[in-house]
């Protein structure tokens, strides 16, 4: 199969691009007198509950701040915009809360916090569709909080027999043939 020169010069464009974004963003920094990022100053940022659904609070945590620190998190992707992290019931832990906006779409968002001690930690989570609440009216059985009235009742039972005393007197006048 033969490619076309507009192909390999669009691959080639794509792959220097991907290769020089790190290089460029880490030089940037380096002229701006910011320390580059080290393999270590990443950490995980514990998302509960994993899976929200809009209007949900979130809970998030991460040991990467160390004892006693504070750190910043920042839920904005989600509509939570910007919220602590103090020192939990566990000394090496920081945590803190958000709330999820009412309008945000099913979808996974990146949740991050800057430590006072310079790490980072960044975390996922997952929101999905709001189910129904309440009582689905679907106009089918269930329960009911009015009285039953034994008319309505009766009026229904003579009605669906009658209906099937009739039906039944038409099938078997049908099939024995005669019309009167």
């Amino acid at each position: 199969m033969r490619r076309s020169t507009a192909h390999v010069l669009t691959a080639t464009a794509l792959t220097a691009v991907a290769f020089a974004g790190p290089v460029a963003g880490a030089v940037a920094a380096a002229d701006l007198g910011m320390a580059a990022f080290a393999p270590g100053d990443f950490a995980v940022l514990e998302v509960w509950p994993k899976s929200a659904t809009p209007g949900a609070t979130v809970t998030v945590n991460t040991k990467a701040c160390g004892s006693g620190s504070l750190a910043e998190g920042d839920a904005s992707t989600v509509g939570g915009g910007r919220f602590k992290l103090a020192p939990g019931t566990h000394k090496e832990v920081v945590e803190g809360q958000f709330r999820v906006d009412h309008g945000l779409r099913p979808g996974t968002y990146g949740i991050g916090a800057t430590c006072a001690n310079g790490k980072f930690a960044t975390g996922d989570l997952i929101v999905t569709e709001r189910g129904p609440q309440g009582h689905v009216h679907t106009g089918v059985g269930g329960g009911t909080t009015t009285t039953t009235d034994p008319a309505k009742i009766t009026a229904g039972v003579v009605s669906l027999a009658a209906a099937a005393v009739g039906g039944t007197w038409l099938l078997r006048r049908r099939a024995s043939g005669t019309r009167s």
